[in-house]
């Protein structure tokens, strides 16, 4: 027998348990991100629970905003900026079909009226075969670059083109001969408002996108998930000056690249991008599956060796 309770409110129980069985949640439903998202953010979070026989099997979190229906985290803020880069449900493996059917026929049976938006589902991910199949209006709006990781460094540069692996010796042996190094956030707020700096000096868009309320967004991501041990925030240092800095979320055994700045006075060094070669290098020692450049067809991360993924909205409703 399968029962749905709708919560309207932040109390995530069961939420971290269940996220442990799901194949297709992602960093972007774990009960820390979704909890700091509606704190800066707020919403209405409408959360579906599903059961079966009294087994919690599924858990769809979803918002409403004006006359719509989005995935929990999806929804622009800000006056247009989207910080959440994957969306999807969260479901016992190999439930999804069933999940979905029984979300979707009570979403539309409580709001008739509302149209359902689901954004950034991966191509990759169980929920996409399912959406397709149950009707969905599918319209492919990003793509999110990942690497599946080798087992040595070796390994990775010998699967870069020539060109692209050259190109990237030469760039860290620049930077040895320079004696830059790579520093990690210990907790320092200076760190921070160096990151802020590189990110707004790296180009426009990123400058607008750094308002006082995005950057309070950052520095609560930034200290709560050091304190987890799931991020990391990583610099290159030209002796004292900050000059490149990224940001890396650690999930699932796959390292997740969120967010970077660099300073272009030192252009000349590409310090953005071997530090991002730096963060794939420490991914490989340490054992990750997957490196995930998350959403953007940026022409780097091709260079790095990432594989197109695909990313789509799926409408239901007029």
């Amino acid at each position: 027998m399968i029962n749905i309770i709708l919560k309207e409110d932040n109390n995530f129980s069961d939420w971290d348990d269940l996220i442990g069985k799901s194949r297709v949640s992602t960093f972007f439903q774990s009960t820390a991100w979704v909890n700091i998202w509606l704190k800066h953010f707020g919403g209405e979070p409408i959360i579906y629970y599903i059961y079966e026989n009294n087994n919690l099997i599924g858990i769809a979190p979803l918002i409403r905003r004006n006359d719509k229906i989005n995935l929990l985290g999806m929804t622009p803020v800000l006056g247009g900026e989207l910080v959440s880069d994957h969306g999807d449900i969260i479901a016992n493996s190999f439930s999804e079909n069933l999940v979905w059917k029984e979300v979707l026929t009570k979403v539309k049976a409580d709001n008739p009226k509302l149209r359902i938006i689901l954004d950034f589902i991966r191509n990759d991910s169980p929920s996409f075969a399912v959406l397709k199949e149950l009707g969905g209006k599918q319209e492919q709006v990003d793509v999110s670059p990942i690497i599946d990781l080798p087992q040595t460094w070796e390994e990775y540069l010998a699967a870069l083109d020539r060109h692209n692996r050259h190109e990237l010796k030469r760039k860290i042996r620049r930077l040895e001969e320079e004696e830059i190094v790579k520093s990690c956030f210990l907790g320092d707020d200076r760190e921070i408002t160096e990151f802020f700096r590189l990110m707004a000096l790296s180009n426009e868009q990123k400058r607008n996108f750094l308002s006082l309320e995005m950057k309070s967004f950052f520095e609560n991501i930034i200290k709560t998930f050091t304190k987890r041990e799931e991020l990391e925030l990583s610099f290159l240092k030209k002796r004292d000056i900050y000059i490149a800095a990224v940001m890396v979320f650690y999930y699932n055994n796959h390292a997740l690249l969120y967010n970077s700045g660099f300073d272009p006075t030192y252009s000349y060094l590409s310090p953005g991008l071997t530090l991002k070669a730096y963060m794939i290098k420490s991914a490989i020692e340490t054992k990750k599956s997957h490196f995930d450049f998350l959403r953007g067809g940026e022409k780097y991360k091709f260079n790095l060796g990432a594989k197109e993924r695909k990313l789509y909205r799926f409408t239901f409703g007029e």
